[in-house]
């Protein structure tokens, strides 16, 4: 994805498709806590530790990769989604449904490039590190207690939300399958952004879906 893109009239900045993460971008989940929720607890956890002493403004999202059973390569991680986000977010009027609604729409529209465009590195990297789900962390000044919220959800339908209480370290990070009814649109729209990364990723590398 381009590092802009319009979409009626909010421009939002998300996933560069022409980049790929390197090896010092990748963080594995090995050795997370999963709060009794498998790899996808390890994600949420993963990002809200990464993102606890930082003042969020902007809200960040990871991919996960190889997170789901049968897993291309036996290595859990997770990576950035996207570089600077803040132009994004406040021409989108900080409305986290509009922002991940215009990514979304970027995504699709997306051009093709071929495989050659991409050196072997990459190529391999793409045929071992499957994106299985997404998490986007952020601070929501609408649950005032909190230092950070996040949500994740996986290719095969599976959500969790977690969070952190201000002046808390990552042994008070909470993760719970209950989400609120609030945030089921968010989910959906974080499901949706995952499932056109991985079919724009699965077109570009030539992938089995």
């Amino acid at each position: 994805m381009a590092d802009f893109v319009t979409a009626s009239d909010c421009v939002v900045i998300l996933c560069n498709n022409r980049f790929m993460p390197n090896n010092d971008e990748i963080r594995p989940l090995a050795g997370v806590p999963d709060h009794g929720f498998g790899l996808l607890g390890r994600l949420v956890h993963s990002i809200i530790a990464e993102n606890a002493d930082i003042p969020l403004s902007v809200p960040r999202l990871h991919l996960g990769q190889n997170t789901l059973p049968d897993p291309p390569f036996p290595m859990p991680a997770e990576v950035p989604f996207g570089g600077d986000l803040g132009l994004g977010w406040l021409e989108c009027g900080q409305s986290l449904a509009t922002f991940l609604r215009t990514g979304i729409a970027a995504l699709r529209s997306q051009p093709i490039p071929d495989i050659s465009a991409y050196s072997e590195q990459i190529r391999i990297a793409q045929r071992v590190l499957r994106f299985d789900s997404i998490a986007m962390v952020w601070h929501d000044p609408g649950r005032a207690t909190l230092a950070v919220v996040a949500l994740a959800v996986d290719r095969a339908g599976n959500a969790l939300a977690g969070w952190l209480p201000h002046g808390g370290a990552p042994a008070d990070i909470e993760v719970t399958d209950d989400d609120p009814a609030a945030d089921d649109l968010i989910v959906a729209l974080l499901h949706e952004l995952l499932q056109a990364q991985y079919e724009w990723t699965s077109t570009v590398f030539g992938l089995v879906p």
